[in-house]
């Protein structure tokens, strides 16, 4: 089995499989901080390319579900871009959840720079002092678009403070990831449990050794998994990475058999 890696924003085009996209979309959420128990309304910022045949769209998040539940998405009434919006909220895992918003865009063809959504959620009680919610993909019609995001942190205000977060990442550190093993390197801001998980698009999470890894140090280091080599089929994936400091990476890699 021999897989080249790519980024999800380049997934258009590969091998022929999906039309070029003319030009890459973005996805924002922005950085909060809230209230233990605190109801709030976020925006999901988003500049996107619209081309033919785009619609519906579909925006995939996934978020901190033990700390955050999600209760409704609508649409921005002053854009009035999305002419109807729809919400799908699934548990992944006890602290991860993944959420579908489908819009259908008032406009066939062109650029739109503003919301895409608004988000009421609550703050869960927990021990956590941070959460996130961070962009996943962009669909055009099923048909995945090209996109880059910026995921949100909601600092959680009621516990302990919260230790600035230094320079922190993940990458993939090999040519052809997922042959027998996924190489990655990743950086922490400090010593302590790094936790790393890899889930298909269609939300299956795949079983990895090791799960999670003691580091001594802040630092750059190497890490190798392993996992049943059936497990893993033709398509995109997610890593998502979780340090000590209270950080949230996801890393998107595309396997081709």
């Amino acid at each position: 089995m021999v897989c080249a890696c790519r980024y999800l924003s380049v997934l258009a085009g590969i091998l022929g499989c999906c039309p070029a996209v003319l030009a890459e979309s973005t996805i924002v959420v922005p950085d909060t901080a809230l209230w233990q128990g605190q109801r709030a309304i976020l925006p999901v910022w988003s500049q996107l390319h619209l081309v033919e045949n785009s619609a519906p769209l579909k925006l995939v998040l996934l978020y901190s579900a033990h700390r955050l539940r999600m209760l409704r998405a609508f649409p921005d009434s002053l854009s009035g871009f999305c002419s109807t919006l729809s919400f799908h909220d699934t548990l992944l895992s006890g602290d991860t959840g993944r959420l579908e918003l489908i819009c259908t865009p008032s406009v066939e063809i062109g650029e739109y720079r503003g919301v895409f959504a608004w988000l009421e959620l609550e703050v869960l009680a927990g021990r956590d002092t941070l959460a996130w919610i961070s962009p996943l993909e962009l669909l055009g019609n099923g048909t995945p678009l090209s996109v880059s995001g910026r995921g949100g942190r909601i600092r959680i205000l009621g516990g302990p403070p919260v230790e600035p977060v230094g320079m922190e990442g993940v990458w993939v550190g090999a040519a052809n990831p997922f042959r027998e093993e996924l190489v990655l390197r990743y950086s922490v801001a400090r010593s302590g449990r790094v936790a790393f998980r890899i889930f298909s698009l269609s939300g299956k999470e795949i079983p990895v050794e090791p799960s999670a890894v003691e580091v001594p140090r802040m630092g750059t280091y190497t890490l190798r998994f392993r996992f049943p080599p059936w497990e893993v089929a033709s398509g995109g994936y997610v890593v998502q990475m979780v340090t000590e400091s209270g950080g949230v990476y996801l890393l998107p890699v595309m396997c081709v058999k």
